[in-house]
């Protein structure tokens, strides 16, 4: 799909901007934001990054990282002054937390660009491509359009194409976003850094926290479903947070035969669950059912305030059932 002109006239014409992205920023949700920063600095426009929350220490060595502000009373102005809002990364304005909020309240042009189902229409321009493997992508597509790159905003979508996909392994890398990945490195983008940077980075505590993670895998549904449960008391003894878990689940897939692999992760007041799917189960209808979503793939949801092993034990029997019927 090409980039619809009324995205690329909202970049060009923009002359106060803020990007933002979901809640809980991933490394799609941060290099995206950051590459467009880039893209609109480019061209002369005055833009800012306003995230929900803060971003993963490891996305932070992204040059421009340092000018993000994390939403709170400055960011209300900025939001106010802008003319123009991108939110990108995501599909519902809820999941902007309290930034919706003041987004509703602003007079600026709304531009939405995502790649996941089920968009809610809440911007004043849209370009939701779900076969698209990222949000970095999109905006990689709109900077070659504009011939506008720079080797700082190319390393920047070069991370979140990278981490949306896998390190280029999910279904939807296809021959478009290599040769796409191929512009990004010969623009400036640095792949040994890149994942070093951001896949290297673990502590002791971290390594020993997926030990035990490892060690809690069961397996269903005969051999088509793999669980793995990180408890909130080994978070503690091994210094960790939720930012140390992200990638866990990708091992539940690594087991042969394994079509669905499920992190439940045990929170003080909430049950984080992370799913992820290589067959032909829609892990997004499995997250949907406890008011979460994502992608066909790929999905998350949090369930609060009932007992940890009760949300493990009917999120189990839920998945078996869909791999069952």
């Amino acid at each position: 799909m090409p980039v619809p002109a009324n995205i690329l006239e909202s970049i060009t014409a923009s002359h106060r901007a803020v990007i933002t992205a979901h809640i809980n920023p991933d490394g799609d949700a941060v290099g995206s934001s950051l590459g467009l920063w880039h893209l609109l600095r480019a061209i002369g426009c005055n833009a800012t990054v306003v995230l929900p929350n803060a971003a993963p220490s490891n996305l932070m060595w992204m040059e421009g990282a340092e000018n993000i502000v994390v939403f709170g009373d400055s960011a209300r102005t900025i939001i106010a002054e802008a003319d123009t809002i991108f939110v990108l990364d995501l599909n519902a304005i809820s999941r902007l937390g309290e930034i919706g909020v003041a987004i509703k309240a602003s007079t600026a042009k709304i531009v939405n660009i995502d790649h996941h189902t089920f968009p809610e229409d809440f911007a004043s321009v849209a370009w939701v491509d779900v076969d698209a493997c990222s949000a970095g992508i999109m905006i990689a597509m709109c900077a070659d359009a504009l011939n506008s790159f720079t080797p700082a905003m190319a390393m920047c979508l070069y991370t979140g194409i990278m981490t949306d996909t896998g390190s280029f392994r999910f279904p939807r890398t296809t021959s478009h976003v290599h040769r796409m990945v191929a512009k990004l490195i010969d623009e400036g983008a640095d792949p040994v850094r890149s994942f070093d940077e951001v896949m290297n980075r673990g502590s002791i505590g971290r390594t020993r926290l997926l030990g035990i993670a490892l060690s809690t895998m069961s397996i269903y549904a005969d051999g088509a479903l793999c669980t793995m449960i990180v408890r909130r008391a080994d978070m503690i003894t091994n210094e960790c947070t939720t930012e140390d878990v992200e990638g866990f689940v990708s091992q539940t897939l690594a087991l042969q035969g394994v079509q669905i692999g499920i992190l439940f992760v045990e929170l003080e007041t909430e049950t984080k669950c992370s799913f992820r799917s290589k067959g032909t189960t829609y892990v997004r209808d499995l997250a949907a059912q406890y008011g979460g979503g994502g992608h066909v793939y790929a999905a998350g949801a949090r369930v609060k305030d009932r007992p940890f092993d009760e949300v493990v034990a009917e999120v189990t029997a839920k998945a078996i059932d869909a791999l069952t019927k």
